[in-house]
C-alpha cells in the first residue's frame, strides 16, 4: 500500500511540478544513497514538502501539523507518506521521534525556521535543529527553494503557474558545536544556496 502510494504522489508530482511549475532541479545527486540523512530547507510555502518528497529518490520522514491528523483519513494517508504529527515544530517530542528515525538509517525533512516565511525571507532556525544534526550524527544537506513562495504564499487562495527551482546543496556532517550556532550555520548554508548568491558567487561555507 504504501509502495503503492510513494509511486502515485511520484508520478502526480511528474506531472503537477514539471508541466504546471516548469520544475528545475540542481544538485539532487547531493543526497544520500545510503545512511541517515537531514534534508535541511528554506520555507514559505505548502508546496515545499510535496515538492521535497518529489525531488528526493529515497522515503522521507517529516513534520506535520498535529491539527491535520484530526481528519482519520487524511491522518492515515499522510502518515504513510511519511508525515508523523508534532504538537510544536522541532519541539522535545519532534525532536526524539526524528532522532529514532536517523537511528534507523532513514531520511528527515526538516524546515530549520520552523514555520512558512510570511515574505519569503529567510528567518533564524530553531534550536532543535542543530540538535537534530549533531546529536543523530547524520549528514545535514542543505537545500534552497525558489518560487513556491510565488507560486503559493501564506494567506494565498490559489497556486498560481510560477516557475519553481530547488538547489541541493553538499552534504555536510557536525561534529562539535552548540546547538544554536550549528542552526545558524546551516541557514548560512541554505542561504548560500540562494540563485542570486550563486550567480555572484557567494556561496556560504560552513566549518564543522
Amino acid at each position: 500500500m504504501k509502495t503503492f502510494l510513494l509511486f502515485t504522489a511520484k508520478l502526480m508530482g511528474s506531472l503537477v511540478f514539471k508541466i504546471y511549475f516548469r520544475l528545475e532541479v540542481s544538485g539532487a545527486r547531493n543526497i544520500p544513497k545510503t545512511g541517515p540523512f537531514i534534508l535541511a530547507a528554506n520555507h514559505t510555502s505548502f508546496l515545499d514538502p510535496p515538492l521535497i518528497g518529489y525531488i528526493c529518490p529515497r522515503a522521507l520522514h517529516y513534520f506535520a501539523r498535529a491539527t491535520l491528523f484530526r481528519n482519520k483519513f487524511f491522518g492515515a494517508l499522510i502518515r504513510l507518506l511519511g508525515a508523523f504529527p508534532a504538537e510544536k515544530q522541532l519541539g522535545v517530542s519532534a525532536v526524539r521521534q526524528g532522532l529514532k528515525i536517523l537511528s534507523l538509517g532513514q531520511g528527515l525533512l526538516i524546515f530549520p525556521e520552523g514555520t512558512r516565511s510570511r515574505d519569503g525571507k529567510l528567518s533564524s532556525p530553531l534550536p532543535g535543529v542543530g540538535f537534530l544534526a549533531l546529536k543523530s550524527g547524520a549528514c545535514v544537506v542543505p537545500i534552497y527553494i525558489k518560487g513556491a513562495y510565488q507560486a503559493y504564499p501564506p494567506g494565498a487562495r490559489f497556486i498560481k503557474p510560477a516557475k519553481i527551482r530547488v538547489i541541493v546543496g553538499s552534504p555536510v556532517k557536525f561534529t562539535c558545536g552548540d546547538y544554536r550556532s550549528i542552526g545558524k550555520r546551516i541557514m548560512g548554508l541554505i542561504a548560500g544556496l540562494e540563485p542570486v548568491n550563486l550567480e555572484n558567487g557567494q556561496t556560504k561555507t560552513c566549518l564543522v
